[in-house]
């Protein structure tokens, strides 16, 4: 249904066309079928007609203006007689005071709801009178077929305005609050009943809350432990971090402070922390970035080369940073790829657009390309959107306007919960306006809901919004839904908890199953990097596999075959960290062709070196 007032100075436009004539001016409807019969355009004048819009006519009323078909639309006053003679009657809604036939005053009504499709008026909006006694504020009075609008006032019998007060002070609630004492005893046991069932719902709804954050928790740190232990050998991130300072708390999983900021890591820190799976989080608690340290080495090996090899050690230098730099670009691609489909999972991307339009970002977001997508502070428009939509980059233009997957999350649990919870709306009194975007009212303030307003608000999707009008909150609705038969309270309610649980055990399979997939993919990518660089390399040790076969010897280079029967007998790592260095194979080179006498120094150069 749609609010009168909002109707007054909005624009009319004609399909045909699309050109703005005119602006409305007055709704005019009649008093005696409470129908709304047309729009007044023109209240015309001393040379020039009063023009109407019959209600017939007009093919729709959207938020912002009236349409219809063409400007044949617009007639005359005398062209529509049921209208002319409305108007004759000069009746003013506006402050028109409400009486019973037995002078009571119920108010003065201040405007009207009426069914945009139909024209029927659906009720009033009443303020003062009888009605400010017990609430403050306006009231919904809903349009009976007795009031009978006069031109300075209007009449209701006495049993109207008794039924209409009795529902606006709360209907059947206010008969069971005023019930005698006899009655005291069955609530109390039902109360009772009900507590018991509420207290079995929480606790069960909230261990599956913390159940799903759990184990989304374990699988999101499984698969930052993988990549982290991927890339920096285990054994030097707990040299690392001993006597290493830690710039934040470390909390094991089952709660206990395993070392607090500003507290220096010991040996039997760092153990413990390696024997409870979670080094890696020591490791970067006190500062031990993956890239800087890797960084750092190829540095190292750079600085240690002799300038008789500074070509050669230039060349692999260089070869180790575009290395480096396709392994870092393949992990923040990775990285971005699982965030936004664990984003595109929770929130559709239609609907992160929508939620993102006209918001300020708080941070800049950068494109693929490494050009500046939009700048903090600046405001998201729809072209910003679908640009960061074909560039993939989305879900951070989301966070970045302040989108977060832990509400949308909680959004969707409310969400799901208010859809068969409504019901417990019925009879209840309406606080404050529920409208759609589009200006749609689905109940008005002080208005009682009935069957007609939850199936409105179903339809619109707003089954939260008018829960929250009633004063309600989803939990609270289910809660009150275990009343319509104590017997079967605890039986409704836990069957309500387990539905929600077996959805959230849904969403958690498909969120795990995302994560193993990008762990598996990230590790794949990081090891045809690995074989990439040890290809036609030598070794620096021998490679046997489980029978003590001799897979490679010292000095063998690596082959295809070579690396699948280390796959096979499950070396591969130690392979691959057998490469021989680049240092390491200059100074063998340079011994091979060196005389004797420049052995020694040669020697004890090397020796510097690995020490």
């Amino acid at each position: 249904m749609r609010k009168g007032i909002d109707l007054i100075g909005k624009a009319v436009i004609t399909y045909d066309t699309g050109e703005q004539i005119e602006r409305v001016q007055d709704l005019i409807f009649d008093q005696d079928s409470h129908s709304l019969l047309g729009l007044l355009v023109d209240e015309g004048g001393l040379f020039r007609a009063t023009r109407v819009i019959p209600f017939t006519s007009i093919q729709a009323i959207g938020p912002n203006a009236v349409v219809v078909p063409s400007k044949k639309a617009i007639v005359k006053l005398r062209a529509v007689p049921e209208i002319r003679a409305i108007m004759k009657r000069n009746n003013v809604l506006k402050a028109t005071r409400i009486f019973t036939v037995n002078g009571r005053d119920l108010g003065a009504m201040v405007d009207l709801y009426f069914d945009e499709q139909t024209g029927s008026v659906e009720g009033y909006e009443v303020s003062g009178g009888l009605f400010a006694d017990a609430y403050s504020g306006r009231s919904f009075l809903p349009a009976p077929q007795t009031l009978k609008i006069g031109e300075d006032v209007a009449f209701v019998p006495v049993e109207t305005a008794d039924v209409w007060m009795q529902e606006q002070v709360g209907g059947i609630k206010g008969a069971v609050q005023a019930a005698g004492d006899g009655l005291q005893v069955t609530t109390a046991i039902a109360g009772q009943k009900l507590q018991e069932a509420t207290q079995t719902a929480t606790e069960k709804l909230q261990e599956t809350t913390e159940a799903v954050g759990k184990r989304l928790q374990d699988v999101n740190q499984a698969t930052v432990t993988s990549i982290t232990n991927a890339i920096v050998d285990p054994a030097a991130q707990k040299a690392f971090v001993i006597s290493k300072v830690a710039e934040q708390n470390v909390v094991a999983a089952d709660g206990t402070l395993l070392v607090m900021q500003g507290q220096a890591v010991t040996f039997l820190i760092a153990h413990e922390a390696e024997r409870l799976g979670m080094l890696d989080q020591l490791y970067r608690a006190t500062g031990g970035p993956v890239v800087e340290v890797l960084s750092r080495k190829i540095q190292q090996t750079a600085n240690t080369t002799s300038a008789q090899f500074q070509e050669i050690a230039d060349t692999t230098s260089q070869k180790l940073q575009q290395g480096a730099d396709i392994a870092n670009e393949k992990l923040r691609e990775m990285t971005r790829t699982a965030a936004a489909k664990l984003t595109n999972a929770v929130v559709d991307p239609e609907e992160q657009k929508a939620l993102i339009i006209n918001r300020v970002v708080e941070c800049d977001v950068i494109a693929p390309d490494g050009t500046l997508l939009i700048a903090q502070g600046q405001l998201v428009t729809l072209e910003i959107a679908d640009e960061a939509e074909r560039q993939g980059v989305l879900d951070q233009l989301f966070r970045a306007a302040g989108g977060s997957l832990s509400s949308e999350l909680s959004n969707l649990t409310n969400n799901f919960l208010a859809g068969h919870v409504v019901e417990q709306a019925l009879g209840r009194r309406v606080h404050h306006i529920v409208q759609t975007n589009e200006a749609l009212v689905v109940a008005a303030p002080g208005q009682i809901v009935t069957p007609e307003v939850i199936k409105r608000a179903q339809t619109y999707q707003l089954e939260q919004t008018l829960l929250n009008a009633v004063g309600l909150s989803s939990t609270e609705a289910a809660y009150a839904n275990a009343n319509k038969t104590f017997a079967e309270a605890s039986d409704l309610v836990v069957d309500g908890v387990i539905q929600i649980r077996d959805n959230a055990s849904t969403l958690l399979v498909v969120l795990k199953e995302r994560f193993e997939y990008l762990r598996k993919h990230a590790l794949q990518v990081l090891e045809e990097q690995r074989m990439k660089q040890a290809l036609g390399r030598p070794v620096n040790r021998i490679i046997l596999d489980h029978k003590d076969n001799i897979i490679l010897s010292p000095g063998d280079v690596i082959t295809h075959r070579a690396i699948e029967l280390a796959r096979q007998a499950d070396v591969l790592d130690i392979l691959f960290s057998s490469v021989w260095k680049t240092s390491e194979l200059a100074a063998t080179v340079l011994l091979n062709s060196s005389p004797k006498a420049e052995v020694k120094t040669i020697q004890n150069s090397k020796f510097k070196v690995q020490n």
